[in-house]
């Protein structure tokens, strides 16, 4: 009986969580809690921006979305990002170090400037407390890859006092229209976080010899969505092989997610990994029949990416709003529905060999493409203002932070990066990168 309720609970709350009515009525409650008073006060106005921004997330129409995002700007012309005080908004911006990037171009003359890539927003903000934020900018562009929708308040204040030009991954195909409205000094690249993944770091299995039919790698934080599985596995076969594999997110842990499987009386059903090396990930994906993603909204999700260089076909939700699901074709994986989510899940294991997602994924989605891709894009914007380009971007690797993929880039890398911590007392990307 106890048990009933907690399923009953959990699944009520997520049926809410993605209700698009109560996110039509959410998105209301917000424009309606927007009282900005004192436009002299920065935080205050930071606090309006929020709220909106958080409006624009949850709105479904394009008019509406638009009209925030006028609304918004009106609240930036008094706002001065330099000035804030971050620690009310972003958590571990003490110190200066921003470890998730990588420089992709030293900078080489006065017309020609270097590329820093700076992945995670809380790692942007770093930038904007250097003591001399336009030398930097007169030095170096940026390439930002954001973690998901880019209605929030970093990625409209740092748009507008960041001085040098900005270059800006996606985290949805949605994002193409959306950005532009953020600031009309972004260049957007049509690529993902997950667009970034090395080939190289993957040796897949032969089929018949993965230990694993069904594996998901998901932090165990709500959105995630794990107890959809524990549902689906309950009309499963048992001698179906899963792998979770996940580290502790939003205050929720292993024990949380082993508790809702006990819920649905599946706990015996799947091996748990903890908090896994980037490497023993990729050994896991390359050890699995086929893998799943049950997530209805976030970012782009590496995961899918690298689950296809693994040679795992990919199941993903046919409602889901994530990036990486422009990665799902008839060689690569599937689209599922919920209601039918156990037969769907038997049937993909059954029928792994069936497709081939790593050879689709090598053609299209390889780090060494991505970055040709973004190296056109950064090239073409510099000659159209004039500026020399005698040096390409060294290629980057996603793995799971960003990271130069060839050894022959990292001692001018490494010369760069003692630059830069001279110059500004910033360190970019590990010493490794």
């Amino acid at each position: 009986m106890v048990a009933s309720l907690k399923r009953y609970a959990r699944e009520t709350e997520d049926w809410l969580r993605y209700h698009p009515r109560v996110r039509d009525f959410l998105s209301l409650y917000q424009r309606w809690g927007d009282r900005l008073r004192s436009a002299r006060d920065p935080q205050e106005v930071a606090r309006s921006i929020v709220r909106l921004c958080a409006a624009a997330r949850l709105a479904r129409d394009a008019d509406t979305v638009r009209c925030l995002q006028r609304q918004i700007h009106e609240r930036l012309v008094e706002l001065d990002g330099r000035e804030l005080d971050w620690s009310e908004f972003v958590a571990g911006i003490d110190d200066r170090s921003i470890v998730k990037a990588a420089i992709l171009k030293p900078h080489v003359g006065p017309n020609e400037k270097g590329l820093v890539f700076v992945s995670f927003e809380n790692q942007w903000i770093k930038l904007l407390r250097l003591a001399d934020l336009p030398d930097f900018a007169e030095r170096y562009d940026l390439v930002l890859a954001p973690s998901g929708s880019p209605h929030n308040l970093i990625n409209y204040a740092f748009a507008a006092a960041y001085p040098g030009a900005l270059f800006t991954l996606i985290s949805n195909g949605s994002d193409l229209e959306a950005l532009p409205g953020v600031s009309d000094k972004v260049v957007t690249a049509p690529l993902y976080a997950s667009s970034w993944v090395n080939p190289d770091r993957f040796t897949p299995r032969p089929k018949a010899e993965r230990a694993f039919d069904l594996i998901m790698v998901a932090n165990f934080a709500k959105f995630k969505r794990h107890y959809v599985l524990f549902r689906a596995l309950q009309s499963m076969p048992r001698d179906i092989r899963v792998l979770l594999i996940g580290q502790h997110q939003d205050q929720r842990t292993s024990a949380s997610v082993e508790e809702e499987a006990r819920w649905y009386g599946v706990r015996e059903r799947f091996t748990l990994r903890v908090n896994q090396s980037y490497a023993d990930v990729t050994s896991a994906f390359c050890a699995s029949r086929a893998s799943v993603i049950l997530s209805r909204r976030e970012g782009s999700c590496v995961v899918v990416a690298e689950s296809m260089f693994a040679d795992a076909p990919v199941a993903v939700l046919d409602n889901a709003e994530l990036g990486s699901r422009a990665f799902i074709n008839d060689r690569t994986g599937m689209f599922v529905r919920e209601d039918d989510l156990a037969e769907q899940l038997a049937d993909l294991v059954a029928h792994a060999d069936c497709f081939a997602p790593r050879a689709w994924a090598e053609a299209n989605i390889s780090c060494w493409r991505s970055s040709a891709k973004l190296n056109g894009i950064v090239k073409e914007h510099a000659v159209k203002h004039g500026r020399s380009w005698t040096q390409d971007l060294a290629p980057l690797q996603w793995c799971p932070d960003p990271q130069l993929v060839r050894g022959e880039d990292r001692a001018w890398a490494a010369a760069e990066r003692r630059s830069i911590a001279e110059r500004f007392g910033v360190t970019i990307g590990p010493e490794t990168a």
